[in-house]
C-alpha cells in the first residue's frame, strides 16, 4: 500500500483515503479538480534555469473529486518546464493521478526518474530543516527539475539543465543527500494535457493484516507561477 507523504516542507491538514500498490501503468481517479491559491512559504524566489527564469516554489491548495484523496489544504510543485499556471480560487479541472513510473516512461522514457525523486524525497523528509522556508523551497524546485531534465544529482553537470543563480548550492546539496539515499517513496503525477503537471510523493508502507491500509494525503513536487517559455 501507498501512504502518500505528509509533506515535511510545510504543516499540510490529511486526509484518509485507500489506494493500489505502486506499479507501472497505475492510474487513479480521472477528472480530479486541482486548486493553488498561493505560494507555500509566502513568497517564491527568483532563479535564472536553462528554459526558465522566474520566481519558484512550493504552492498550497485543495484538491477535490478524487474519490478519497480530497483535502482542503495540501502542498504540491510542478514537474514541467515548459507549460504554465496561475494562482486562483477556481479549480483547474480534468486532471488524472497517474503512477509515476508510468508517467514518465511516457512522458521522459525514463522510468528511473520516479525512483531519483524518490530518494530526494526520503532525504528531504529525513532532513525536515532542508526545506523549510521560501528559499528552501525554490532550490527544491530546481532539484526536482534537475532530477526530471538531467536526471543526474547535479544541477552543474550536464548542460540540458542548469542555474545560474545563487540557489544552485542549496539545489546540489539536496541532490548530493539524495544520490546516497534510499527511496522509502512512491511517486504519482496529477496530469492533464496541455496544462502543467504536479507531482505526489507517497510513503511506501505495509498493509494492515485482513484489511486494506488507509493512508493520509498530502502532496509534494514543484510549481511556479506565471507562464513557462522554452529557451
Amino acid at each position: 500500500m501507498i501512504k502518500l507523504f505528509s509533506s515535511t516542507l510545510g504543516a499540510l491538514a490529511l486526509a484518509a483515503m485507500s489506494f493500489g500498490a505502486h506499479a507501472g501503468g497505475v492510474s487513479g481517479p480521472i477528472g480530479v479538480q486541482v486548486t493553488l491559491t498561493g505560494w507555500t512559504y509566502g513568497s517564491g524566489n527568483n532563479v535564472q534555469a536553462t528554459n526558465y527564469s522566474g520566481a519558484a516554489g512550493g504552492f498550497k491548495g485543495a484538491l477535490a473529486g478524487t474519490d478519497g484523496f480530497d483535502t482542503i489544504s495540501f502542498q504540491t510543485y510542478c514537474i514541467e518546464l515548459e507549460e504554465h499556471f496561475g494562482f486562483s480560487a477556481t479549480a483547474m479541472n480534468n486532471y488524472t493521478l497517474v503512477d509515476g513510473e508510468s508517467y514518465f516512461a511516457r512522458r521522459r522514457n525514463d522510468v528511473g526518474i520516479a525512483e531519483r525523486l524518490g530518494q530526494l524525497m526520503t532525504y528531504v523528509a529525513d532532513h525536515p530543516s532542508q526545506v523549510d522556508s521560501a528559499v528552501e523551497s525554490s532550490a527544491m524546485q530546481l532539484a526536482i527539475w534537475n532530477l526530471v531534465y538531467d536526471r543526474d544529482f547535479s544541477v552543474t553537470t550536464m548542460s540540458s539543465f542548469n542555474d545560474a543563480s545563487a540557489l544552485r548550492g542549496q539545489a546540489n546539496t539536496l541532490l548530493a543527500g539524495a544520490a546516497s539515499t534510499a527511496s522509502r517513496y512512491s511517486v504519482f503525477a496529477l496530469e492533464k494535457v496541455g496544462s502543467q503537471d504536479f507531482i505526489v510523493f507517497g510513503a511506501n508502507t505495509v498493509p494492515e493484516p485482513g484489511s486494506l491500509a488507509l493512508a493520509a494525503l498530502a502532496l509534494g513536487g514543484l510549481a511556479v507561477a506565471g507562464r513557462r517559455t522554452r529557451a
